[in-house]
């Protein structure tokens, strides 16, 4: 049975399974059970009594020694995808009510390919309120409470809006309206959901403040299924709280959440990214691009030096809006992802995705569409009696037929439509890797791709070849990785104030605005259940040249903020711009503002750690000896199939090596070793895979 000091459970809610990680330090168990849609707590109960089992206990003897348990969900993500969220009522200053719908002239693509406009707010569910502050915080026009009282009644009996966002122009140098307003919607109607724009991000960007406060409230039905899971874990013994992964890459209480609920949008992707670092750790690998391919998605993300690409703007649901999260690409690759024909004649692959039920056809669960991992089947890169270790046999008669029907309408065999299928998943793979690169002004050839997910590492040597990148690393744990890192991840808050000044900022302005955001995170952290001794807090500076759109994120040095500290902040700038951007893109004496200030807070919790592998290593450089062969199909065309030799990767240890061509069938994953390139295990049961050029 685990220890009961440092039991750690770790879980990832997919597309398609719900995955677990259960550690105590030395030994490491998993699981993986389908996701239940609309039910998040079926799939992570089954999911962690599976894995309670396989230690040797039962779920309820082993909750109440529990220290961690963290959980990466994709609860508020499905939410924005499937767009069922809360009717949203927007209070906006008089003359701006109009930002959001103008900007919805922007075109997103939407499940069927078309181009469609990202609906998030009508017309008639806007209301523009008479009040006005200057950019100073000085009250020009007072807030007309008698009016905003009028609209609100309209918004929720008239036009049936189930919460309400409030976001007014200069509210971030004031939130005394903010205040007043959110105050009256109270007091008219205790309990309907209520946000302020200036509340959660203070920040200057009007349009990204009331986006995010908008979406906040859209998404803010989306938590019943998590605050009953918490109840019922607290009800069979577990003491610890529930802790949840957020887009930034840290973790929150779910009490933290419900405030803040969109902060969930990328909680899966950050909790892989959060256990690569702890990968990149432990295999002396500072330089890492993450590759996950989980049932939905294929997301991929830079990790340098040890530390994730993070920014303070993304996209949800097509629309701009403030969100601090790790820098994640994603792209509809999954492994249920479905081929399909367009309107064009032409073969597409995703973003539509079959989920856990249906599911792929193989999967024997009505699903009768062919997926990406049909096409591995019919491709013979996975063994349909040997998936999840046996335990889940798939059923390759169905690939073949889902994939010979697609194929009927562009006239093409089954086999030649499951290699059509992986190409153009490889394709968007490759596509998304380089574009992160790029956009980091990055060169691939000094970066490893760590590959994780169920089916990443089928895929992951090729896009490694194809970009230039040397080594790809496969942790023993590949296919649950993002279910540890939800239990690696500490606690992590942020406050944000806007300063709006010209290098070099004032020493004095910046160690009083530092002080007043250190106390602020500390008293979100000790709400949180941090002790004071766990708690560190640092501090980013958001720097940009004058006139300039965005904003460089810059760590400032810890310690008092002098004149030097100034020097020296300005001075990282520079060197980060020009390494992003060429130092031709510098025009010498440009001005440089300082727009924003940032405090990260830390809480230390207890984290799950990487062990090193269960099976005893053998010599370095001892060959592996494979079980078999398998037929693959490599290209189109008779001479396209290759019969490589197979591996069983339960009875490989650290220091076997092997050659490709190659699979390795491991319990959860199976990996792909092309021709002319190699492998080896090293103590932690990574696989390191050197890639043929």
């Amino acid at each position: 049975m685990p220890d009961t000091v440092r039991t750690c459970i770790g879980i990832d809610v997919g597309g398609t399974f719900t995955d677990c990680v259960l550690t105590d330090g030395t030994s490491t168990w998993r699981a993986k059970a389908p996701t239940t849609s609309g039910v998040i707590g079926q799939g992570v109960l089954a999911a962690a009594e599976l894995a309670a089992h396989r230690s040797g206990t039962t779920l309820d003897e082993l909750l109440p020694t529990v220290s961690r348990f963290g959980l990466g969900t994709t609860a508020v993500t499905n939410t924005l995808a499937s767009r069922t969220g809360r009717l949203v009522g927007l209070l906006a200053t008089s003359g701006f009510e109009e930002m959001i719908p103008i900007a919805q002239g922007t075109r997103v693509v939407d499940e069927d390919g078309w181009l469609s406009t990202p609906n998030i707010l009508d017309h008639r569910t806007i209301a523009a309120i008479e009040e006005r502050i200057d950019r100073n915080g000085d009250i020009v026009v007072p807030i007309n409470l008698d009016q905003v009282k009028a609209e609100v009644r309209r918004l929720v009996e008239d036009e049936g809006v189930e919460a309400i966002a409030v976001s007014f122009v200069w509210s971030f140098a004031n939130r005394t309206h903010e205040d007043q307003a959110v105050a009256a919607v109270a007091e008219l109607y205790p309990d309907l959901p209520v946000v302020s724009g200036a509340v959660l991000h203070p920040a200057i960007r009007e349009y990204e403040r009331t986006t995010f406060a908008v979406l906040n409230a859209y998404v803010s039905g989306a938590f019943s299924g998590i605050e009953e899971l918490e109840v019922e874990l607290k009800q069979r013994g577990l003491q610890s709280p529930l802790l949840l992964v957020h887009s930034g890459g840290g973790s929150i209480t779910v009490g933290e959440a419900r405030r803040r609920p969109l902060g969930l949008a990328m909680s899966g992707p950050a909790a892989g990214v959060a256990a690569a670092v702890a990968m990149s750790n432990v295999t002396n690998a500072p330089h890492i691009i993450t590759a996950d391919m989980g049932g939905t998605s294929f997301d991929v993300s830079v990790i340098d030096d040890g530390e994730p690409a993070r920014r303070t703007r993304g996209e949800m649901m097509g629309v701009w809006t403030a969100l601090s999260l790790v820098d994640v690409e994603s792209i509809g690759a999954g492994g249920g992802s479905l081929g399909w024909v367009d309107a064009r004649g032409m073969l597409r692959v995703g973003p539509r995705s079959a989920g856990a039920v249906p599911g792929p056809a193989c999967y024997q669960r009505g699903g009768d569409q062919a997926t990406v991992t049909d096409a591995l089947v019919v491709l013979g890169y996975i063994d349909p009696t040997r998936f999840l270790g046996g335990d889940f046999p798939l059923d390759p008669d169905a690939a073949h037929a889902a994939c010979a029907r697609l194929g009927s309408q562009l006239d093409l065999g089954p086999e030649e439509t499951a290699w059509g299928i992986r190409e153009l998943a490889l394709t968007g793979m490759i596509k998304a890797v380089r574009g992160r690169l790029a956009s980091l002004g990055l060169d691939p050839r000094q970066y490893a791709i760590l590959s994780y997910g169920g089916g990443g590492s089928l895929f992951t040597p090729e896009i490694a070849r194809a970009i230039g990148a040397p080594r790809v690393l496969i942790p023993e744990l590949a296919s649950v990785l993002s279910a540890f890192g939800a239990a690696t991840t500490d606690v992590r808050r942020e406050r944000l104030r806007s300063v709006t000044s010209p290098m070099p900022v004032d020493p004095a302005l910046m160690q009083r605005l530092m002080a007043e955001l250190d106390a602020e995170v500390r008293a979100d952290m000790t709400a949180d259940g941090v002790a004071e001794g766990d708690q560190t807090v640092e501090f980013e500076a958001d720097l940009r040249f004058s006139k300039q759109i965005y904003e460089l994120q810059m760590p400032i040095t810890p310690g008092p903020f002098t004149e030097a500290s100034s020097d020296a902040l300005l001075a990282s700038f520079m060197d980060e711009y020009a390494k992003r951007y060429g130092k031709g893109s510098i025009v010498l004496r440009t001005p440089v503002e300082l727009v924003g200030l940032r405090a990260v807070g830390i809480g230390r919790t207890i984290r799950a750690s990487v062990s090193t592998a269960a099976r005893p290593a053998v010599e370095t450089g001892t060959l592996a000896s494979p079980v078999g062969t398998r037929k693959v199909r490599l290209a189109r065309g008779a001479d396209g199939i290759v019969e490589v030799d197979v591996y069983d990767g339960a009875s490989l240890s650290p220091g076997h090596e092997l050659k490709g061509a190659a699979l390795v069938d491991s319990t959860d994953t199976t990996v792909w070793v092309p021709e002319g390139s190699s492998a080896r295990i090293d103590e932690h049961g990574t696989f390191i895979m050197d890639v043929a050029r």
